[in-house]
């Protein structure tokens, strides 16, 4: 004869087989680690701006252009100029030097002739010697300005360089153009003709 305990127990144990089973969910999905997932490096996106603001920058730019452009050309501009009255304020040197030196060829001219006059030896000797130091004074300062005599005597005769102001007649066919008397010596300074010489050319002479 079963007791009212063991009824109780098993009246409980009717009922909880009679409940339906708890219902679980199992979560099967694969979840990435976060922290272990390296994010790619995202590409630096550029500023963008309102489609009026990009025609203002572009004619900016164009603007910007065109201003280095004009300063390149002026700077040559200003280097050419610049070279063109650097030739000409050295020529006009070049010309007023020539007006100054021309007046002491004169005079080196007449201390010339007159040693040419002036006999050796007798009571003219000192003045000779007094001459000659004046004319080697005047010829070294004019060489020191760039100023030298042109050879000229017995050489062809050349037009470039002198000026034939008379014709001798030789009989010698190797002196036939050459010039084989100066008048008056010629100067050059530098690579400009500053005086042509005054010479007599050979001619030869024909029967």
């Amino acid at each position: 004869m079963s007791t009212k305990s063991e009824d109780l127990s098993a009246a409980q144990t009717d009922n909880k087989a009679d409940e339906p089973a708890a219902f679980q969910v199992i979560d099967r999905r694969h979840f990435l680690d976060l922290d272990k997932t390296q994010t790619p490096a995202t590409a630096e996106e550029k500023p963008r701006y309102p489609s009026f603001v990009e025609e203002l920058m572009g004619r900016l730019a164009a603007t910007e252009k065109r201003f280095e452009e004009k300063k390149a050309q002026m700077h040559e501009e200003i280097m050419r100029t610049k070279a063109r009255l650097e030739g000409d304020f050295q020529r006009r040197i070049e010309i007023e030097r020539q007006k100054i030196l021309l007046p002491f060829l004169e005079v080196l001219d007449s201390l010339e002739r007159a040693l040419a006059v002036a006999s050796p030896g007798g009571d003219g000797e000192n003045f000779r010697q007094g001459i000659e130091l004046i004319a080697g004074l005047f010829r070294s300062k004019l060489q020191a300005e760039g100023v030298e005599a042109i050879p000229v005597l017995n050489q062809p005769f050349d037009p470039n360089l002198g000026q034939a102001v008379a014709v001798t007649s030789v009989v010698d066919p190797d002196q036939d153009g050459i010039v084989v008397d100066e008048v008056r010596r010629g100067y050059r300074m530098g690579e400009q003709l500053l005086r042509p010489a005054q010479v007599r050319v050979g001619q030869l002479k024909v029967d």
